[in-house]
């Protein structure tokens, strides 16, 4: 493509974050993206490409391998066919997702029915589906029977077995421990506060009582220390917090 083209190229989504209305012609910028959810821009000149359009801008050359996919603005998928064509002056025709697959999975993800175009699916894939933070949030397969098994953001889950997959998110779990005891929290992060209140919920700043707290067994950025007001601290699982009233009288 010449500089001419580029700059006369309508970017649908910088089109519709201005509010404005997709023009008539093309060319037209659209994302298009792969079963990890990398998206890389592509040029479709026509205003209503069909499926086999959607693959040949993406350099599909063996199309009968391979099938298109719309993003919904909901975020859930919904095949495009060779013949089958979609209008790109609508708002949520502007992302295509391509898989090297005849066939589609069905899984439920947070009650959410998805047609995935893959057999496999990674759990950092689910969570992009989700729309979740990553570092926060935990994916479950859940188990009849059983408990729900977390799902590493690397691991593959395979779609192909029999019956529907059933995933849900829930926020991150850490298990610590403040003055012995174990504590659940669902942050990354603890500030001084904040763990002075896991070992003594009713503390409040005052003139009369200050504390101490002291941590080790943390990540590598905060291994070991001591904590003090107006400072942040990075949480594992198995991380030790003591923490000491002294009373200032």
């Amino acid at each position: 493509m010449n500089n001419q083209e580029t700059e006369n190229t309508e970017d649908i989504i910088e089109a519709l974050l201005a509010g404005r209305m997709v023009r008539e012609h093309g060319p037209y910028r659209v994302l298009i993206g792969n079963d990890a959810l990398h998206f890389e821009p592509r040029t479709i000149f026509n205003p209503q490409p069909t499926g086999t359009q959607v693959l040949q801008a993406a350099g599909i050359s063996n199309l009968v391998e391979y099938v298109a996919y719309r993003v919904l603005q909901n975020g859930l998928l919904e095949e495009l066919r060779p013949d089958e064509t979609t209008d790109l002056r609508h708002s949520g025709a502007e992302r295509f997702i391509i898989f090297r697959t005849d066939r589609s999975f069905r899984f439920l993800l947070n009650g959410r029915l998805f047609d995935w175009g893959a057999s496999r699916i990674t759990g950092l894939t689910l969570k992009k589906l989700a729309v979740v933070d990553p570092a926060t949030t935990t994916v479950y397969l859940e188990i009849p029977g059983s408990a729900a098994r977390p799902i590493g953001d690397q691991e593959f889950v395979n779609l192909a077995e029999p019956g529907v997959e059933r995933f849900i998110t829930r926020a991150r779990e850490y298990r610590i421990f403040v003055n012995t005891r174990p504590k659940e929290v669902h942050t990354s992060t603890l500030n001084f506060w904040q763990v002075v209140k896991l070992a003594f919920p009713q503390a409040e700043p005052n003139a009369t009582t200050y504390y101490t707290v002291t941590y080790k067994r943390g990540p590598k950025v905060n291994p070991e220390g001591s904590l003090v007001a107006g400072e942040t601290v990075h949480i594992k699982d198995g991380m030790l917090f003591n923490v000491t009233p002294t009373d200032k009288s």
